[in-house]
């Protein structure tokens, strides 16, 4: 599926735009629809997971809700927000402290990743114009995931790529359980979606080429914090083993060392009998 290309980013006019910076043109905090509390477990879970992915990366931006990410600060109102958006290459301590939006034309990246979480008031710009600024932005792929399983957009989740300033879908794989997913190759990441019991979507998130599956930020230091108490376990294990190795090799010397010694004694015994017979031989021939 693509889109067609429109003619110019959606945008708001203002006849003082060359005098009001472009930072008061937009709002400390956008507005959040009211059903946005359907969206929030699945944004939360994706970009916890994200942020624990890249913990390391400084120049790894992951961002959503409620960030304005800007397209054109020189034209008033040039603004989106997506539910959660990925760039690499920036500075984001910077960013994070310093600046209210995430402005592109300030540090030259587009996003990689920007996903949006569908619901009632949000699914249908989500599929319409928010797709195409998308694309006419550069963003690299654009995913959505629907909790409902369709509902909103038809489907639980599709991905697409950018090819030559269209999106075009990302493959969709079938498990035998029911699973579907598709990879991302922007994040090296396969989101998976489920169907719980009560059939309720979820989404899994799994490393594309170890084929681990990715945790939550705070279940990811709980999962560091057990591998480095088991390293230390195994460390201390080694180490008490090596000292029941030296103590075992220390008896052995001891050991070998005791026989030796009487080894020595034997021969010692040895050769003072041969010592005595021969006396004993000595004086039965001078007697005789």
């Amino acid at each position: 599926m693509t889109t067609a290309r429109t003619e110019a980013l959606p945008a708001s006019s203002a006849t003082d735009a060359d005098e009001i910076p472009w930072y008061d043109l937009i709002p400390e905090v956008p507005e959040l629809p009211e059903d946005a509390m359907q969206q929030d477990d699945v944004v939360t879970l994706v970009k916890a997971i994200l942020m624990a992915r890249y913990a390391d990366d400084p120049t790894a931006l992951i961002m959503g809700p409620a960030v304005n990410l800007v397209y054109d600060s020189a034209v008033p109102g040039s603004f989106i927000v997506p539910d959660c958006f990925v760039v690499f290459g920036v500075d984001v301590q910077t960013i994070r402290h310093a600046r209210r939006s995430y402005r592109m034309d300030e540090w030259g990246r587009t996003p990689s990743f920007v996903l949006e979480v569908g619901s009632p008031s949000t699914a249908s710009r989500d599929l319409g114009v928010k797709r195409e600024i998308y694309a006419l932005m550069g963003a690299r792929e654009y995913w959505r995931m629907d909790v409902t399983g369709g509902e909103f957009y038809g489907e639980p989740l599709v991905g697409e790529r950018l090819v030559d300033g269209e999106y075009d879908r990302l493959e969709l794989h079938r498990e035998a359980d029911g699973a579907t997913w598709s990879r991302s190759e922007a994040l090296g990441v396969d989101f998976y979606h489920l169907t719980d019991d009560s059939g309720y979507s979820t989404f899994e998130l799994r490393d594309s080429e170890t084929g681990e599956w990715l945790n939550f930020l705070d279940r990811e230091v709980v999962a560091r914090q057990a591998a480095e108490a088991q390293a230390q376990e195994a460390e201390a294990q080694a180490q008490e083993a090596e000292a029941q190795a030296q103590e075992a090799e220390a008896r052995a010397q001891d050991a070998e060392a005791r026989a030796q010694e009487a080894e020595a004694r034997a021969q010692e015994a040895k050769e003072r009998n041969r010592e005595l017979k021969a006396e004993l031989e000595r004086l039965r021939r001078s007697e005789g």
